[in-house]
């Protein structure tokens, strides 16, 4: 009923240029976190990653009191779960130590930040966690939770604290200037696993157990959302790792071509550029959608892909694209599985096009939630054959 010249020449596109590689992850915050990395992995493409937390530890009251003639029983540092990444059979070597120097609430701490700490050990621990079956404490069901036995010579220390130092939590953060828990490193390919945990949670807390001349008591120390704490991450300047992830690494655009690495925990990101983008321009037309489709390249149950991720400008921060401003389902880059991604940037395409003499910045991918969760993605190149990384732009001409 249209009349043929009134129609819409509805058009496809997918063989924009894309100019996509690897590049390192700028500095993350991970002092602002509900969740909390601790353990080693040795990935296959990427090497060994390790995450350690620094954490206050706090008093559950004021004026703290052991009663007379205290003597220590055993102290228990329990952390619960909230999940796990890697082989989740492996095993895990827990590290904890002292820190030399005062966590501060005015500071803030990145995935590279670290703090002075003392060589000696207040607790180790090897296990295999149980992330899924509750755990039985007194006879009582809790959340499942990591436990590591800290040492006598630590809960001495803590147990014959004068009065003052057990009087507030200014001034026992000063004395005891909180932990630092560590993983052993994950050598073997294929190896090891992040843990998960909860640093929130009711049961993070330093346990003492003990008795005085009158009774048999137990006095908590807290770990929750007061306490200063943070991530470290050490990628180990990516020794191992998949040489293209390297070569990208250095500064070589054309590894791309092949495969691109996204890693979460201030690990890697992709950069990418439309160089001719605004040649379609010289048309007049109309974006209908244009989204940019990306696929997973290396399958595997042990590595699940992030499931979401996220695309940016940058200058000297990040900076979110027009699109975002439809909301999180219309930009898309949810995870299908764990295949692929589609990221819908239409509005972005269209104001290149409207507007080809304004500064064209670099987008970036990133995973959502990288500075808690331990993800990552092997994408496919964008001349990797079937799957190759595009942009597919459907539009219309328009006199």
């Amino acid at each position: 009923m249209i009349p043929e010249s009134d129609l819409l020449n509805h058009e496809f596109i997918d063989t924009t240029t894309i100019i996509a590689y690897t590049v390192m992850e700028d500095s993350l915050r991970t002092d602002v976190m509900t969740t909390n990395l601790l353990g080693s992995v040795s990935d296959p493409e990427f090497g060994t990653t390790t995450a350690s937390i620094y954490t206050q530890f706090r008093l559950s009251s004021t004026n703290v009191s052991f009663g007379t003639n205290p003597v220590v029983d055993s102290m228990i540092l329990t952390i619960p779960y909230k999940g796990n990444y890697g082989d989740t059979l492996a095993m895990q070597n827990i590290r904890v130590y002292e820190l030399d120097d005062t966590l501060s609430q005015y500071k803030l701490y990145y995935h590279i930040s670290t703090v002075p700490v003392s060589s000696q050990l207040v607790g180790q621990a090897s296990f295999v966690p149980n992330t899924w079956l509750a755990d039985s404490v007194d006879g009582v069901k809790i959340y499942p939770h990591m436990r590591i036995a800290l040492t006598q010579e630590f809960a001495n220390k803590l147990l014959t604290s004068d009065s003052a130092t057990l009087a507030t939590n200014t001034n026992f953060t000063k004395v005891f200037k909180g932990l630092y828990l560590t993983s052993d490193d994950a050598t073997t390919p294929g190896s090891g696993a992040i843990m998960y945990l909860d640093l929130n949670h009711s049961q993070s807390k330093i346990t003492l157990y003990y008795h005085n001349s009158s009774d048999t008591l137990t006095e908590e120390f807290l770990i929750n959302s007061n306490s200063v704490k943070f991530n470290h991450y050490n990628h180990f300047n990516y020794t191992g790792a998949n040489p293209l992830l390297l070569d990208q690494f250095a500064g070589n655009p054309t590894s791309g071509r092949e495969k691109l690495f996204l890693q979460s925990m201030g690990g890697a990101k992709i950069k990418l550029e439309f160089p001719y983008l605004e040649s379609l321009s010289k048309k007049k037309i109309a974006v209908h959608e244009a989204a940019l489709i990306l696929e997973n390249d290396n399958p595997d149950d042990n590595y699940p892909i992030p499931s979401l991720i996220g695309i940016r400008t940058f200058d000297t921060a990040y900076h979110v694209l027009p699109d975002e401003s439809e909301g999180s389902s219309y930009i898309n880059g949810i995870a299908v599985t764990n295949s692929k991604y589609r990221i819908r940037i239409t509005r972005y395409v269209q104001n290149r096009l409207l507007h080809p003499e304004e500064a064209d910045d670099p987008l970036y991918i990133i995973a959502a939630g990288s500075s808690l969760s331990s993800n990552r993605a092997v994408i496919k190149g964008t001349a990797a054959g079937a799957g190759r990384m595009r942009l597919l732009i459907y539009y219309t001409e328009v006199e």
